[in-house]
């Protein structure tokens, strides 16, 4: 409760002295040329035009989602955007309706419609683990605000740091490139795609160094709230920030500018290859098709890329580059009927006529529609039942 009161006060010592922006003149002049070097992120990296776009804002009132906020109110008015906050309140600590008041007292002073919702997310997490299972619960009601709203984007506070981390943990992960790379800086995370298959999450922050985020807050004399979870070390993530990234740093100073030079290969050669397979996965009723054909057409490594697609257009995880070599190897000694597991509860089916790739979801979802293959015998015999092709 003291920290509530102190925050609180916080905020009213930074309202009295007008530190709540409302467009770009507002800010330092430092500050201001963040906001637009992020907006020239979004829609010359990206390739996003968020002008008069509608966003859902992932608050948690920590550093990152703070100045998130603070720089979108102050490029509001330029870029004609709406902004809707929203704060999923995961029940795990004491002190996390602190947080959810803090996140609606922040959006009333910037006039930002705030919405707000508590999940026993303990509850959910005995299949999948604490992390994912608030992960997925807070995407989820994400995707539902944005929908409820009308927005196009949900918009979250990963800067560069957390990309660091996320390809040191795609690393321990076995992750094949190009996304060792990191995450995307558009892209839709636990299946979270819209009707077009689109991913919805906009991440704008991505190559930014929290420290300017600290340095932006700081000037403007706003606080923010702390998670004291973070400093936990039974997360893989944790550690990685604590304990994995400050040795790295210490022998080059200059990791961010690594990883940024990574992340913008990595993205390049995902949209080469990714326009050189486009062509080869199917849709089907029963999930993604890839026809003989067309990957005996491709080298290897377009071969893997395929693959990789077919997992993408399902809106499942990451794929293991050991897990796609096994795959190839199986494709090329025609070793039918063969069944490869991959994240997010993807299966590669291999038949005499291509690979299908499936997952519950889609098979779920042809039965509940009806939807039965045609000729299946002639198209793709055997996928309807595992491991029985020839």
């Amino acid at each position: 409760m003291a920290e509530a009161i102190r925050f609180l006060g916080l905020m009213n010592e930074a309202n009295s002295v007008g530190s709540f922006p409302t467009t770009l003149k507002d800010l330092a002049p430092a500050d201001a040329r963040l906001a637009l070097s992020i907006h020239r992120f979004v829609t010359r990296e990206l390739g996003v035009d968020w002008r008069g776009a509608g966003l859902v804002v992932a608050l948690s009132a920590g550093l990152d989602s703070t100045a998130l906020l603070l720089i979108l109110s102050a490029l509001r008015q330029r870029l004609n955007f709406s902004l809707t906050a929203a704060h999923l309140d995961h029940g795990l600590r004491a002190e996390s309706g602190q947080d959810a008041e803090a996140a609606r007292e922040l959006c009333r002073r910037l006039e930002v419609p705030f919405r707000l919702r508590r999940c026993e997310v303990a509850v959910r997490s005995a299949r999948t683990g604490l992390e994912d299972a608030g992960r997925r619960a807070r995407y989820a009601f994400l995707e539902e605000v944005r929908q409820d709203v009308g927005a196009h984007w949900i918009v979250t506070a990963h800067h560069v740091g957390d990309l660091a981390e996320d390809v040191l943990l795609r690393l321990t992960r076995g992750a094949s490139w190009p996304g060792l790379g990191g995450m995307p800086g558009v892209g839709g995370p636990c299946g979270l795609l819209g009707a077009d298959g689109k991913g919805r999450v906009l991440r704008p922050l991505l190559l930014v160094e929290k420290a300017r985020l600290r340095a932006l807050l700081e000037r403007q004399g706003l606080p923010w709230r702390e998670d004291a979870s973070n400093e936990e070390r039974d997360f893989r993530r944790n550690r990685m920030r604590l304990d994995v990234l400050p040795l790295l740093l210490a022998e080059n100073p200059d990791l961010y500018d690594v990883t940024r030079s990574l992340w913008r290969v990595a993205r390049m050669d995902e949209e080469y290859w990714r326009e050189m397979v486009f062509s080869v996965p199917e849709f089907r009723s029963e999930g993604v098709f890839l026809r003989r054909a067309a990957l005996a057409a491709l080298p290897r490594p377009g071969r893997l890329r395929a693959y990789v697609e077919a997992v993408r257009r399902l809106g499942k995880g990451q794929v293991r580059s050991s897990a796609l070599f096994a795959l190839d190897d199986a494709w090329e000694q025609r070793r039918h009927g063969r069944v490869f597991q991959f994240p997010g509860g993807v299966r590669a089916e291999l038949d005499a006529r291509g690979v299908l790739f499936c997952s519950d979801d889609t098979r779920d979802k042809a039965l509940r529609c009806g939807l039965k293959r045609r000729n299946g015998a002639k198209q793709s015999a055997g996928f309807g039942e595992r491991g029985k092709t020839d």
